[in-house]
């Protein structure tokens, strides 16, 4: 399976800034690693991507199938950008309310538009039980058809943004309990990415771990070392 890196903007970026992005990642050449940007929604229509290897994602969905909901976006005006992957359950939106039964109405719809969905999970404080972690699969995951490959994207709340990593031996172990416990669940082949405090000093120590890539966050926005780690994680 090819190496996945997504790239979560978030609120972040101008005009500007994203130009360069596209210019330079429509260089990078890569063999064997797959590149998505997720910008917010009102530079979709900046991405204009011309490398077969980038793909273009966005940090959220609707939850429902009808249009009356003021301030949602729906998989047909995600698709009219082009728009492949769709980052869902971030622990960012769970802290304002979303819950496990919005995030499941959102993976539905996704795939029913045929939209892939990144699925982000990971618990809130290091001294949790990481079957927590497998719950919020259970819930995310509750009716989907087990043909999909599911993509998890364990994220440890308590590791994005502050600097501080699991061991690797930590996120081996919870890598594996996730794919052992997605076979239980009847998905036979899963990709598993990692987020949380990955910056250009780190990454390669990550990527020893047993992940399928990486979602990041704040080094994206900053694109040289956001391609370093690409190539890096490409040449592995």
């Amino acid at each position: 399976m090819r190496r996945l890196i997504v790239a979560n903007y978030k609120m972040n970026g101008d005009k500007k800034l994203f130009a360069k992005i596209i210019k330079e990642v429509n260089k990078v050449k890569v063999r064997d690693t797959k590149i998505v940007l997720c910008p917010p929604f009102v530079y979709l229509d900046e991405f204009n991507l011309k490398n077969k290897n980038v793909e273009l994602g966005c940090q959220d969905i609707t939850n429902q199938e009808n249009s009356k909901s003021t301030g949602q976006i729906s998989p047909k005006m995600l698709l009219e950008f082009g728009v492949k992957y769709v980052i869902i359950g971030h622990s960012e939106r769970r802290k304002i309310g979303e819950t496990d039964e919005q995030i499941n109405q959102k993976i539905n719809i996704c795939l029913n538009n045929k939209l892939k969905p990144i699925i982000c999970v990971g618990e809130e404080k290091k001294s949790d039980k990481l079957d927590i972690v497998l719950e919020q699969i259970n819930y995310a995951l509750k009716n989907i058809d087990n043909n999909i490959i599911p993509i998890i994207a364990y994220e440890p709340v308590w590791a994005i943004g502050t600097g501080k990593l699991p061991a690797v031996n930590r996120i081996n172990k919870m890598t594996r309990m996730i794919k052992a416990h997605l076979e239980k669940l009847g998905y036979t082949d899963s990709s598993i990415l990692y987020g949380g405090s990955v910056g250009i000093d780190n990454y390669k120590m990550i990527s020893d771990a047993d992940i399928d890539g990486f979602l990041l966050g704040g080094v994206s926005l900053r694109i040289k070392e956001f391609i370093e780690i690409v190539k890096g994680i490409d040449n592995e």
